[in-house]
């Protein structure tokens, strides 16, 4: 059955564009490693000494065992991660369900490296062949699952196609989750750019534009094997910034008081460096920073940084500490400020090399001193080539992407009477489900109807692994009856490596409930805990809401 993105996105389109009709796209299974690294979704895997369920096993005795649940499309497959008494790491699956880790459901992993081990696995998900990477980083009580499986199609507008796939990013089996994405080939030059950040990658709720037309998903399946395009509102597309593409221009006014573009910069090699003071590898660049700024400035080096903290007296400060002689831009909007946007940043420290012709020619994710060094010394003529001038993927491609790493367990609904005045105790459960400590964490609730406030709880550091039981105090003063939608956020960083961090802000929604008094059943508070919820379920406004456009569509095309 198909899921729906948004239930309006059809309806509305018809409406907006007189009528015009919905394309469909069928999509078929494609090996991920024919289309690139960026097809193979991952994810950590957190495996524990034992599982609810009875299980038997066959074959080698383990010297030790955990335990994990695979679900791929609904359907849970257990799973055994050993390592053997001779030190060799084991992995057995039970595919058909049957309570046994029999012998030929096990089987001794692959070296991809000292530090490395990886099975290959083949299911059928959805009455169809998908196929998945399992690694495991020797010594970690985790897996990596690498999905190996994507759905690719021909999409066609207008009398033209373009290629067009879905990536199952969160390794479930499933293509219509909120964190799997699509990439559609927008320039038509044959060639899918889905690396993070890219120009042709799209949330399944994001809009993508081809000339002057955009276009949404108004229904991906399940298996992904079906997709809907409808016509919607005009967004403005997406800049490509890939290596050899030409390097979108701004310009500002620093924090120096200078007034800077980036075309003025022709004929000059530009370094743009995304950065913040809190971020520690960015921390641990800068001195790096300075001394090829030192180095590379009078040979025809331009360096102009670009800061994501949200205090400017932060911010100076930090320049004036290292005293930075480039331009910085600033405009307190962290993430979120218009540069950053412009570039698609993820992650910090950010940077993009730009050649004397306003090219781009390389761009990283933390500093890879070398390698920058390197293309720096060859743009100005100072080094020997390495490599085609202009090739495609010279220059550090960036290759991580950032994710929620937190499991956030909210109450479906909190509900109270109107009389109440006071404290409610909202009761949350926050789980790192990653190999990497979340920090600085701040969780708040967003979208209080008048008469309530909320006070933001913070926490230092969330270790992998680790579950936290969190309380948020909900004050309560003469609220306005109704029925409202709240939204949980917490806001943290993580850094999967020493050379980048990620500033990640997760969400989840809150059915806020303040009964008029007379249907209350007392004057007392009551929160209510988590409840079921049908997966799809739209409040009969919607329904309504709905009904009420479908009708005017009807209206205006038969009348």
């Amino acid at each position: 059955m198909i899921r729906v993105l948004p239930v309006l996105i059809l309806l509305g389109a018809l409406f907006l564009h007189g009528g015009a009709k919905e394309t469909t796209v069928s999509l078929s299974p494609v090996p991920a490693y024919e289309l690139g690294t960026w097809a193979a979704g991952k994810v950590a895997f957190r495996l524990y000494p034992s599982l609810e369920r009875p299980l038997k096993r066959e074959g080698p005795e383990p010297a030790m065992a955990l335990f994990g649940m695979l679900t791929l499309g609904g359907k849970e497959y257990p799973l055994m991660f050993a390592v053997l008494t001779d030190n060799t790491p084991y992995l057995a699956v039970d595919f058909d369900g049957d309570g046994v880790f029999s012998e030929t459901e096990g089987h001794r992993g692959t070296p991809l490296s000292p530090e490395e081990w990886m099975w290959h696995l083949k299911f059928t998900v959805h009455e169809r062949p998908y196929e998945l990477s399992i690694v495991w980083p020797a010594g970690r009580g985790f897996l990596f699952l690498i999905g190996q499986t994507a759905m690719k199609g021909e999409l066609s507008l207008d009398g033209n196609s373009y290629d067009i796939v879905l990536v199952d990013a969160d390794v479930n089996g499933n293509y219509n989750d909120e964190a799997d994405f699509y990439v559609v080939d927008v320039d038509g030059d044959g060639v899918l750019r889905g690396e993070a950040g890219e120009h042709e990658v799209f949330a399944l709720n994001e809009a993508f534009t081809i000339g002057d037309r955009s276009y949404a998903l108004a229904e991906v399946s399940p298996d992904g094997s079906i997709l809907r395009v409808v016509p919607t509102e005009y967004v403005p597309p997406k800049v490509p910034l890939y290596v050899g593409a030409k390097a979108p221009d701004f310009s500002f006014k620093s924090l120096q008081g200078e007034e800077i573009s980036l075309s003025a910069y022709r004929g000059k090699v530009v370094l743009l460096d995304f950065w913040a003071s809190w971020c520690l590898p960015c921390v641990v660049a800068t001195p790096k920073m300075k001394a090829l700024y030192e180095e590379y400035h009078d040979k025809g080096l331009e360096i102009i940084g670009i800061n994501l903290d949200l205090s400017r007296e932060q911010a100076l400060a930090f320049i004036e500490h290292f005293e930075l002689p480039w331009p910085q831009y600033w405009d307190g909007k962290g993430y979120d400020s218009k540069l950053a946007v412009l570039f698609r940043v993820q992650a910090i420290p950010t940077l993009y090399l730009v050649d004397q012709e306003g090219v781009i020619r390389g761009k990283w994710l933390g500093l890879a001193e070398e390698e920058i060094k390197s293309k720096i010394e060859e743009l100005l003529g100072l080094g020997s080539a390495k490599g085609e001038e202009g090739q495609e993927g010279q220059g550090g491609e960036a290759t991580a992407s950032p994710q929620d790493i937190l499991s956030l367990q909210v109450p479906f609904r909190l509900a109270f009477s109107a009389t109440f005045t006071g404290e409610i105790p909202l009761k949350l459960k926050l789980q790192n489900t990653s190999p990497y400590d979340a920090k600085d964490l701040e969780i708040n609730l967003e979208g209080l109807p008048p008469g309530t406030t909320a006070e933001a709880v913070s926490l230092e550091a969330l270790e992998a692994g680790e579950s936290r039981d969190v309380t948020l105090p909900v004050n309560v003063q003469d609220p306005a009856p109704g029925e409202y939608v709240l939204t949980v956020q917490v806001t943290y960083n993580y850094c999967p490596s020493e050379e980048v961090c990620f500033k990640i802000n997760q969400e989840a929604p809150l059915n806020f409930v303040i009964n008029a008094p007379a249907g209350s059943v007392s004057g007392g508070a009551s929160a209510e805990g988590p409840e079921a919820r049908a997966e799809g379920g739209v409040p009969w406004i919607i329904f309504a809401g709905a009904a009420a456009i479908l009708v005017l569509v009807l209206f205006v095309l038969l009348g």
